[in-house]
């Protein structure tokens, strides 16, 4: 798990707290902000989701192109424990700012059943932690999530005194999973962050379950041959799956199924049906995504097939599916657990900047870090 701030900071998330949100217990994998200074926040009740905007009384008088910045927290957390997350992202791109530039903010809320929005923490757990209906609530929750930052795009302009021009989602471990929803469903999100989040829930649960050596997955041979239609992962959650994963999107209907399917160029019929999903899913969307080389509860090697194959398709040069100006970042942090590491800092703080000063190159890139 992510961490564990929902139970010991709970009491601070209520409309009318005082308490500073920059007073949250900070997550083991957020330890690199830890030099972060607190800055400007205010607590709001829109669609009855508690939300937190940061950065408000550092929005020029005069500005007028103002873009947001949706920052996700992850599992066990609260939507506080990213309060210096969204103070270092907003720090950096408020250095680096030149008159006439976009200007920033960051909003922070619960992901559901957490924080102020909890209901039963055992469908915050895993299998291994006692949760038997591990898969069905973790996709739940954060699919909820992605529709939720939909409606919230939808209603939060209604309370601020400017019109926000641009929105970008970012969301770390169970909120990444969340910004790869978003990404593909919703148009008005431009660009998104994921870090250590996983585009491919089937593969990741799959790893888990062997992991956790669910006897679904322990009945054949090799392992896990009857893990996807078991009552772990049962039928309906695979049809949901197909519905709003990125992976069981795009990847789900392939006409090749050989087990290694994303290794194939897709055949002139596969294009044909997939060219229109793409463009009407990621047409003119930058994605950076930073993973752990060392991450055991969310292996990049589970998002990695996926990630190749859009990669290969929207390849600026060799594409099947060019021309639509969708840009991935792909950047692997060799040494890196599941955390968010100074190098992922680094590397988010760089990439944001580029975004709101307009410089993302166009085409592919995949980086692997041995810092």
């Amino acid at each position: 798990m992510a961490g564990n701030s929902t139970f010991t900071w709970a009491h601070a998330l209520a409309l009318h707290s005082t308490l500073s949100p920059f007073e949250s217990p900070l997550p083991q994998t957020h330890a690199t902000f830890a030099d972060v200074k607190p800055i400007s926040w205010k607590r709001l009740n829109i669609a009855g989701i508690l939300v937190t905007i940061y950065g408000l009384e550092d929005i020029p008088q005069d500005a007028s192109d103002i873009s947001c910045l949706w920052l996700l927290h992850g599992r066990g957390d609260t939507q506080d424990s990213m309060a210096y997350t969204a103070a270092g992202l907003l720090g950096a791109w408020n250095a680096k700012r030149k008159p006439g530039q976009k200007s920033l903010i960051c909003v922070c809320f619960d992901q559901r059943n957490h924080g102020s929005r909890m209901i039963d923490n055992t469908a915050n757990v895993s299998w291994k932690q006692g949760n038997p209906t591990h898969g069905q609530d973790m996709f739940g929750l954060f699919a909820g999530t992605a529709s939720d930052v939909s409606l919230l795009i939808t209603q939060v302009p209604s309370y601020l005194p400017f019109k926000v021009s641009e929105h970008i989602c970012a969301g770390v471990s169970l909120g990444g999973h969340a910004t790869w929803q978003v990404m593909l469903s919703d148009p008005r999100v431009k660009a998104g962050i994921v870090i250590i989040g996983c585009p491919d829930y089937v593969r990741l649960m799959a790893d888990r379950a062997l992991r956790s050596k669910l006897p679904t997955c322990m009945d054949t041979d090799p392992p896990g041959r009857n893990f996807l239609g078991s009552k772990d992962f049962p039928p309906p959650l695979i049809e949901a799956v197909e519905t709003l994963d990125p992976a069981g999107i795009l990847l789900g209907e392939l006409d090749i199924v050989t087990g290694d399917d994303h290794l194939h160029t897709p055949s002139a019929a596969e294009q044909a049906r997939l060219r229109p999903i793409i463009s009407h899913r990621l047409a003119g969307k930058k994605i950076l995504c930073l993973s752990g080389g060392q991450d055991k509860l969310v292996p990049y090697a589970c998002g990695e097939p996926f990630l190749t194959w859009l990669k290969k398709a929207v390849d600026s040069k060799d594409g099947w599916c060019d021309g639509f100006d969708i840009e991935v970042e792909d950047i692997l942090d060799a040494e890196a657990r599941h955390e968010f590491s100074a190098r992922m800092r680094k590397e988010a703080e760089r990439w944001l900047c580029d975004l709101l000063a307009g410089e993302v190159g166009s085409g592919q890139v995949t980086r692997e870090s041995k810092m």
